[in-house]
């Protein structure tokens, strides 16, 4: 049986990612992971603390990133994150590679795959993001991949025109959705207690990430932001951690400064099981993260999607787009205020996790990959 090798660099990727390890390695003992990227930053909460909670069997950690972050950084992290991976590989032999999503550290990862020729297994392919260079990462590594997970058949026909043969593409839904129906949240007591927060308020989540292709932007944005959250009274506002990309640290400094003149609590990260539980809790959930658009469907929770970001991604009916100003802002909380919205998640699928680690482990793969022609 092949050895399987996963990769995780963040929090986002893990919290998507575990059930299909776990299913993974109940299927084949031969099964790994690899933990890198912010999952070992104290600076960012130091997330891999929740990997250990879950069993596991074989995690390698590697750690990649430093304190500071600019653009000549990100091609650095590019490149030790290929050597890395590579030390990983050789350790560990694995038949397979499998990655989520669209970060840098992955970027890096499924090229030490290439020059090892192990094929690699790709999961949120085909989406687009147009305010980030995340999207050219995404469809970067759809060309390194060999076999594909993406979460809805816009998705599956985007990837078709990519090129890739619809022989090695299986849609079986989001894992966000999916973890969501199988979870068991945690009660609003439980959260009280956790958080130290009486939660007597209407609660609202804000998590905003920079903009990765709109250089120099991000104190505004956030400025703006901050400035609609001061405009609300009588409620609790929590706000977690942005990614580790540059620009990252203006975010967080406009963010320091705005608790000094109001209550508001700030967590770098909350733990995936918290985080989902406190968006099904409240009455607002605002920014730009990816969650935003993946996970709140499941729920129905209003949802401002600010900015570009997310921009070609599939939205559900409880989310409102605004842009960066602050009136826009404004206006996306006036009309999604109004509605109680009653969603289901475009993306859940019955058996998602199984059913992705069935395929990685009996997929026949083939390092030989003919460009598909769409046929006209």
């Amino acid at each position: 049986m092949k050895k399987i090798l996963f990769v995780s660099s963040s929090r986002a990727d893990f919290g998507l990612l575990k059930n299909v390890i776990l299913e993974t390695q109940k299927l084949s003992k031969k099964t790994s992971l690899m933990v890198t990227g912010s999952h070992l930053s104290s600076g960012f909460g130091k997330t891999y603390s929740e990997i250990k909670k879950n069993k596991i069997n074989k995690v390698v950690k590697k750690k990649l990133l430093k304190k500071s972050f600019n653009d000549s950084n990100t091609s650095l992290y590019i490149a030790e994150s290929i050597k890395l991976t590579a030390d990983v590989i050789k350790k560990l032999r694995p038949g397979v590679l499998v990655i989520l999503g669209d970060r840098y550290e992955l970027l890096g990862s499924a090229l030490a795959a290439m020059s090892f020729r192990i094929p690699v297994a790709h999961i949120h392919g085909g989406e687009i993001t147009q305010g980030a260079f995340d999207d050219s990462i995404r469809h970067a590594i759809t060309k390194l991949s060999h076999l594909h997970f993406p979460i809805h058949d816009k998705y599956k026909k985007r990837l078709i025109q990519l090129g890739e043969n619809p022989k090695s593409i299986f849609n079986y839904g989001g894992l966000g959705a999916h973890n969501i129906l199988k979870s068991k949240l945690l009660t609003k007591t439980k959260l009280e207690k956790i958080f130290k927060i009486k939660f007597k308020k209407k609660i609202i989540l804000v998590t905003f990430h920079p903009v990765t292709l709109e250089k120099n932007k991000s104190k505004f944005q956030i400025k703006n932001l901050l400035k609609f959250l001061n405009s609300l009274s009588d409620m609790t506002i929590i706000i977690t951690g942005s990614n580790f990309d540059n620009e990252n640290h203006v975010i967080k400094k406009e963010i320091s400064k705005f608790l000094k003149k109001k209550k508001v609590y700030y967590f770098q990260s909350l733990g995936n099981l918290a985080y989902i539980s406190l968006m099904k809790l409240a009455y607002l959930v605002v920014g730009n993260s990816s969650s935003g658009v993946l996970e709140t469907p499941s729920f129905g929770t209003r949802t401002i999607n600010i900015g570009t970001r997310q921009r070609g991604r599939i939205l559900s009916k409880n989310i409102v787009n605004s842009d960066y100003s602050f009136k826009s802002i404004q206006k996306a909380y006036n009309k999604v205020k109004k509605k109680n919205f009653k969603t289901k998640s475009p993306f859940l699928r019955k058996d998602t996790p199984i059913k992705i680690a069935k395929k990685i482990i009996n997929f026949e793969y083939n390092l030989k990959k003919d460009f598909y022609d769409i046929k006209k």
